[in-house]
């Protein structure tokens, strides 16, 4: 100051220091927290991780755990079956024994659908089905799709119409099949008397519609009947109330497709379900003819010698039983050393079927493959495997071989062996 002296000014920081303090504590807190966190989310990310897989393992158990039992299910379900259709080819059977077969029949069939809905569904959720589009004629499809729910409409009294086309579709013609059947089979189930099979051309698009007279359906429930287990109490029959899977497999299987399905409903009308597919506009390089129903008479086979092989004797049994009343000579055998047995004795069989699973690992193929190579000779044969998988039957078709499925259905076996009938 001037004559001496000086101003000194003083600020208390106190707060400020104070602040500085709790800032660097909260960030040395925060650091702590962020690194705590994230190492609770690394521990989470590794759990989910693992129960990923186990969630994966589980699924991938289930599925083989329900191909496992299906396979074995459908064991004895051949043989009856197999006994179930040699009854019905008995000569003279008193009608009300006649009706019995025929219950029979239709209560092993339904056990079946059953059986390959709970499979199908298995497949679908472990995306093991994989689509193999072609482009092929509709109208043939069609009329076959037809022929076979033609028979069932008779039997329940149902007028059944198709309105075939001359249109050629691009599809899956296997899972396509099982679509429009499972349309089919709803509607059979809830027609009141009349069910429509029809096609409309949309642009490059072909609807397939299947139409019904039922009760039809709320519009607050339409996407609830694709649900999985689900049934609407109001659709409730006297039939085989089934499991509620045929609309949630053709809802699953449109997706794997990439076809849209729809369903427009109206109360105490009818309802439609309808699956559009793209359409081919160029030409077919061929196209496979459609399934012929069988009307030879009852005995149709006779002269033809026909070998069977399965490790399971019921079925050997019930095979033996059936082609028998077809008038083939059938032998029987279990495994290797019995068809060689009966080699020695000089049979050459016209036709060969063959389970695929035979004992000690052995399989259809390799036993027909050997067989033909111990008689010198190219002996037709026919795969017979609960053992649908698509690679299993491609594996088949590429050795020469044709294949079905078990059960048995008596109309497809026959119809596989008229191939093989003597010309004579």
């Amino acid at each position: 100051m001037p004559g001496g002296g000086f101003v000194m000014s003083f600020t208390d920081i106190t707060a400020f220091r104070k602040a500085e303090e709790a800032l660097k504590e909260a960030n040395e807190s925060l650091e702590h927290r962020v690194s705590e966190r994230t190492y609770e989310l690394s521990q989470l990310n590794i759990a989910l991780s693992d129960a990923k897989h186990v969630a994966e393992n589980a699924n991938q158990s289930k599925t083989r755990f329900l191909a496992a039992v299906s396979h074995d299910l459908m064991q004895p379900l051949n043989a009856a079956r197999l006994f179930s259709a040699a009854l019905s080819h008995q000569e003279a059977l008193p009608s009300d024994a006649q009706e019995l077969v025929k219950n029979l029949d239709s209560s092993l069939r339904s056990a079946e659908d059953l059986i390959s809905d709970l499979l199908d569904i298995s497949r679908l959720e472990s995306g093991r089905i994989t689509p193999q589009c072609q482009p092929f004629a509709l109208g043939p499809w069609l009329e076959a799709l037809g022929a076979e729910f033609t028979v069932l409409a008779e039997q329940q009294g149902i007028d059944f119409r198709l309105r075939s086309t001359s249109l050629n579709i691009v599809s899956d013609p296997k899972l396509l099949r099982r679509i429009v059947q499972n349309f089919l089979t709803n509607a059979f189930r809830y027609a009141n008397g009349s069910v429509l099979l029809g096609v409309r051309r949309q642009g490059e698009q072909v609807r397939i519609d299947v139409w019904d007279k039922g009760q039809g359906i709320p519009a607050d429930k339409l996407q609830f009947i694709f649900e999985e287990f689900k049934r609407l109490d109001s659709h409730q029959t006297r039939e085989e109330k089934g499991l509620g899977l045929g609309l949630a497999i053709a809802d699953g299987l449109s997706k794997v497709l990439g076809h849209k399905i729809e369903v427009r409903s109206w109360l105490e009308k009818g309802s439609v379900f309808s699956i559009t597919v793209p359409m081919h506009s160029g030409q077919l390089n061929s196209s496979p003819p459609p399934i012929q129903q069988d009307s030879s008479p009852a005995k149709p086979l006779a002269g033809l010698q026909v070998l069977c092989v399965d490790n399971e004797s019921s079925i050997l049994v019930g095979m033996h039983s059936l082609l028998s009343r077809w008038g083939c000579d059938v032998l029987t055998a279990s495994n290797r050393h019995e068809c060689a047995s009966l080699i020695q004795s000089g049979i050459v069989p016209d036709l060969a079927l063959v389970d695929y699973h035979l004992d000690a690992g052995d399989t259809g193929i390799e036993l027909l493959s050997w067989l033909r190579q111990q008689l010198e000779a190219p002996i037709p044969g026919i795969v017979i495997s609960a053992d649908g998988r698509p690679e299993l039957v491609s594996e088949v078709h590429a050795a020469g071989l044709d294949f079905l499925a078990k059960p048995v259905k008596p109309a497809a076996l026959r119809a596989l062996i008229n191939r093989y009938r003597p010309l004579s």
